[in-house]
């Protein structure tokens, strides 16, 4: 894994990495709505809250198989 520094960050913020990169994208998905749609954007933030660390927790288990098969 000395070869690979991304692989190493992934797996090592692997737990906290996709809640903060989901609670960012959220906020930032929340401001640039609130222009067209007010209060409704904060309603729609639980789902995209989910959605989004669901994606970025799947992201890192697919990096966790690759280097254990890998490894």
């Amino acid at each position: 894994m000395d070869r690979f520094p991304a692989l190493r960050l992934i797996l090592r913020l692997g737990r906290i990495g996709p809640s903060i990169i989901a609670l960012v994208a959220t906020a930032l998905t929340v401001v640039h709505a609130w222009s067209h749609l007010g209060w409704l954007s904060v309603l729609l933030a639980p789902f995209m809250l989910g959605l989004i660390y669901f994606l970025m927790k799947s992201y890192v288990e697919i990096v966790q198989i690759i280097t254990e098969m890998v490894h």
